[in-house]
């Protein structure tokens, strides 16, 4: 009955629902939107044209809108459209709520709405706006769609009409291949076809130049933006590519033909085989301008656009808000055809020579093993052309086995500073000092140059090497010495000075002349070395000064076969500026090959140096060899002026890779001196041995990129006694194999001795051969972030016992004598100061540790200094003491005085009881009176009487107290 009940119900509220839908069909169904349409066309608005905006702005636009935005410009304008607020829901590249929609290649607006994907450029949400926009054709359409929910404030922009002839010109067949004959125009403009606008993605366009014989083409962009994503290497999206005296290059349609079959650059699966005409390729945003030459009468330029790629979120956080509008922007340059610029014959035809495609006159000259020759300028040996900007690139070898510097020296030179600049990148000069005879050339300052070079020439390829101009010239006397480069590279240019044409002077009509002899150099990897042994490679002798650099890198003489060189005998020679500066060195890598860590006697690395008051060298008391035993970072001594760094091999075959060192020459100022610790620029300190004959250093924990240095001396005769108990530093000297101390040191110095300690240590015991010690500690990049404590010390000044004081503590009522406890006759036997005995710490290790037993600090004290001693050791108990005293001294004092305070009370009370006897013995004498008034006698003497009693009561409870505090 129930389930026949239900079934009942149910069937009820169907047929409801039923008639329900039937009377509004919209009830399923969902809502028609209607869309709608705006027109601004040019007929109307004029070549200003107008402002426009999303439904209700600066309100929110309504819900469940679609709105076209129809811009009609005439047949030979385009529109151009910029928006200047944007916030519409909904989050790029999806755009799953609200956006705008972009076409900027309509030809007719019915086939937009029938295919809108297809012709679509792109869609826009959130609060990215879209970037300057023009149209491709004289239409322009933005679609707006919202839908139900929540929406935003929306958008407004500006839109104008602007002539599309710039972008016709030269045009040959549509869409955009382009052809630029030089009997046509001599000069013009080029653009990508919606410049300023975001371009079209997937377009090829063609601009091919067309120049007579005997003409080149210059083209200069003075504005380039492609796509390209941050720190990318390759162009694969957008990119234009530029092909020299040729139209249809064989390498393009190779990869043409690749991206065709994939519709991508993949660069992994081109060919390898490249184009000799093929100068580059362009992407991304370059400083303006931008100069490409070609070297005869043919130039290809092939622009290539493929998707719209997006950002992401990391990438479009690099950009700032002017860069994300003009990130797809184009190109647009100048070009034109001369029959003046510089002839390239003067560029020698060898495989060292080789002219860079699309420059104006640069070359590069590449060593092969210790090639030389001459580098003229450009119409030698004539005069060259005013304007003229060439560079040469010198490229030495570099590799594991050698690096060659390049050594340039001036043949002729005559440059006239109205004109231009010859700048040498890189570079540090040597004079041959017996050969000067006459006044240089004029060396022009940096910043000099810098203000009057030219902003005309620039090079694609130059805006990725990072040169320094260090040594400019120009003048009619050449440049005297020999120039050597820092490294393996070495540039040269001819700069011209920006003048306008007709400001020239007519007898500037002429530039100048230079010529210049060259030669690569093997420097083993040393830099501004004065001498070169170029007969015995075996042998080096190089040479690095202060007055010339601050900072370099050394590496030994290396080989093919073998690493470094058998029977080296190389000596790297440092030279310091003058007596305050410093030479710190220290090591990237090392590798010596030797067995016998120890001895090092056969391949090795050793240290001497010689100082300002002596012209003896000493030598390093340490000997480094073997694999990774890094010998410790080193900082010269006072008073340094030459330090010399020797790197032995012997005859046989077994060696290693070498060792790759850094130097660099330290003043007052260096970062590397902290101010938490005393420098090595600070005085010495002088310690008085009776007033402070102990202290204490240490690390406070272990800093990294610090040096820290104590020197400390006190009077002669007596030494210093070093406990160092905590050493905790990157690196061992003890393992097996050792590790070195690659980037930790605490080195201690002292007359004739020299310890170098780093790794885990502890409870080590040093004593001075003098009267001072020095105590250095370098700590440079740290190797590992294990948590290490750095170092501990302590030092007692002691006067050691010899056979000139008979073995002997001079001044004995003052000295202990430290007694031996070992029997190691090595040990050296001393005495301390007494102040230091029973004070808590042992001052006679190694020897013992008699100056903390008891005994001896009965027996070697004085009564008076025994009984100071006794109330130091027991003060705590004294204290105790005295606290219980002054406690019972209180409580007694507060005792009398509680008795005192009773006994006046007693006293008072007895006083006021005799005046009531009397007045009661005077009531008795008085004549009879009235009975009511004999009753009121009556009641007022029992008050007294009981007032009396309770006086005695008073009284008899006085007495007790009294009683109890006399009993205590």
């Amino acid at each position: 009955m129930d389930s026949l009940v239900i079934v009942i119900f149910t069937y009820l509220i169907l047929v409801k629902c039923y008639i329900v839908c039937q009377e509004d069909s919209s009830y399923f169904s969902p809502a028609i939107v209607e869309t709608q349409y705006l027109t601004f066309d040019m007929t109307q608005y004029g070549p200003n044209g107008g402002v426009f905006s999303s439904p209700n702005f600066p309100n929110h636009y309504p819900q469940d809108t679609i709105l076209f935005y129809q811009f009609i410009a005439a047949s030979d304008y385009r529109v151009l459209i910029e928006i200047d607020h944007f916030q519409v829901r909904g989050v790029i590249p999806q755009c799953t709520h609200d956006y705008l929609d972009v076409f900027i290649n309509v030809t007719d607006f019915n086939l937009v709405y029938n295919i809108v994907n297809d012709q679509l450029l792109h869609r826009y949400c959130g609060r990215t706006k879209p970037p300057l926009l023009i149209s491709y054709t004289n239409l322009l359409l933005l679609g707006f769609f919202t839908e139900d929910t929540q929406t935003e404030k929306g958008f407004n922009g500006t839109f104008r009409f602007i002539s599309g002839q710039p972008y016709k010109n030269h045009l040959v067949r549509e869409p955009c291949d382009y052809i630029f004959n030089s009997s046509m125009s001599k000069r013009g403009e080029f653009l990508s076809s919606t410049y300023p606008g975001t371009y079209l993605p997937w377009q090829s366009c063609n601009y091919s130049f067309v120049g007579l014989p005997g003409e080149r083409i210059h083209i200069r962009f003075r504005d380039l933006v492609l796509f390209k994503r941050p720190n990318q290497q390759h162009c694969p999206v957008d990119l234009i590519k530029l092909y020299d005296n040729t139209l249809n290059p064989v390498e393009l349609q190779r990869f043409l033909s690749n991206f065709y079959q994939t519709n991508s650059f993949n660069y992994q699966t081109l060919p390898q085989q490249t184009d000799q005409h093929h100068i580059t390729d362009l992407c991304g945003k370059y400083t303006m301008p931008l100069d490409v030459y070609s070297t005869s009468n043919r130039l290809l330029l092939y622009f290539i656009t493929t998707h719209y790629g997006e950002l992401t979120d990391g990438e479009q956080e690099q950009f700032n808000d002017r860069s994300i509008s003009l990130w797809r922007k184009g190109f647009y340059g100048e070009y034109e055809f001369f029959t003046t610029l510089t002839k390239l014959d003067f560029i020698s035809r060898n495989r060292s020579n080789q002219y860079l495609l699309g420059t104006e006159c640069d070359q590069t000259i590449k060593s092969f093993g210790q090639g030389h020759g001459e580098i003229q300028s450009p119409n030698w040996p004539n005069l060259y052309k005013p304007q003229t900007s060439c560079t040469t690139y010198l490229l030495g070898l570099d590799d594991r086995y050698v690096l060659e510097n390049v050594e340039i020296e001036f043949d002729h030179f005559d440059i006239d500073c109205h004109l231009a600049s010859f700048v040498i990148y890189n570079a540090s000069r040597i004079y041959d000092y017996h050969s000067r005879t006459h006044s240089s050339s004029v060396l022009r300052s940096e910043a000099l140059i810098t203000a009057q070079k030219s902003s005309s020439f620039s090079n694609y390829y130059q805006q990725e090497l990072d040169f320094k101009d260090n040594l400019s010239f120009c003048g009619h006397f050449k440049p005297e010495g020999r120039f050597v480069s820092r490294s393996a590279l070495l540039k040269l240019s001819l700069i011209p000075i920006d003048r306008l044409s007709e400001k020239t002077l007519p007898l500037l009509n002429q530039g100048g002349k230079f010529q210049v002899k060259y030669k690569f150099v093997k420097s083993y990897h040393q830099v501004f070395a004065d001498e070169y042994d170029r007969t015995n490679s075996s042998i080096c002798n190089l040479h690095y000064y202060q007055s010339r650099t601050n900072a370099g890198k050394f590496e030994p003489p290396r080989s093919s076969e073998n690493d470094y060189f058998s029977n080296s005998n190389c000596t790297f020679n440092f030279y310091l500026l003058n007596e305050y500066s410093r030479l710190l060195i220290w090591y990237d890598y090392f590798n010596i090959a030797d067995n016998n860590y120890n001895q090092c006697s056969l391949d090795n690395v050793t240290y001497s140096y010689r100082s300002y008051i002596s012209s003896t060298y000493y030598s390093y008391p340490y000997i480094y060899c073997g694999y990774r035993n890094f010998p410790p970072p080193y900082l010269t001594s006072r008073l340094t002026e030459q330090y010399r760094i020797h790197f032995r091999s012997n005859d046989d075959t077994e060696a290693g890779l070498g060792f790759y060192g850094r130097y660099e020459f330290l003043n007052e100022s260096n970062i590397l001196f902290s101010s938490v610790c005393r420098s090595p620029f600070d005085s010495i300190i002088h310690i008085n041995e009776t007033e402070q004959p102990s202290g204490n250093l240490s690390s406070n924990g272990y800093p990294e990129n610090v040096i820290c240095e104590w020197s400390y001396a006190t009077t002669n005769g007596f030494q210093f006694n070093l406990e160092l108990t905590m050493l905790d530093l990157e690196g061992s000297k003890t393992k097996d194999p050792p590790q070195g101390c690659q980037s930790s040191v605490l080195r201690i110095y002292s007359e004739g001795k020299i310890e170098e300690l780093c790794g885990q240590e502890k409870d080590i015991y040093i004593l001075t051969n003098s009267n001072w010690f020095t105590l250095q500690f370098i700590s440079l990049n740290r190797q590992t972030q294990d948590p290490l404590q750095g170092f501990s010390l302590s030092w007692t000044i002691v006067q050691v016992k010899n056979t000139l004081n008979n073995n002997q503590c001079l001044l004995s009522n003052d000295y202990f004598d430290c007694k031996k406890f070992s029997n190691n006759r090595n040990e050296t036997l001393f005495c301390i100061h007494r102040s230091l005995i029973c004070d808590g710490n042992v001052h006679c290790q190694p020897l013992s540790k008699d100056d903390e037993y008891p005994n001896n600090c009965l027996e070697n004290f004085s009564p008076r200094s025994h009984f100071i001693s006794w109330l130091i050791k027991h003060q705590n108990y004294i204290f105790i003491f005295i606290v219980i005293i002054l406690s019972i001294v209180m409580l007694c004092i507060s005792i009398i005085l509680i008795f005192l305070c009773i006994r006046t009370r007693r006293r008072r009370q007895r006083r006021q009881r005799q005046e009531q006897q009397e007045q009661q013995h005077e009531q008795e004498c008085l004549s009879d009176e009235t009975k009511t008034k004999s009753t009121k006698v009556s009641l007022y003497n029992n008050d007294d009487n009981d007032d009396d009693d309770n006086n005695d009561r008073d009284l008899s409870h006085l007495s007790i107290l009294e009683e109890t505090v006399t009993t205590v």
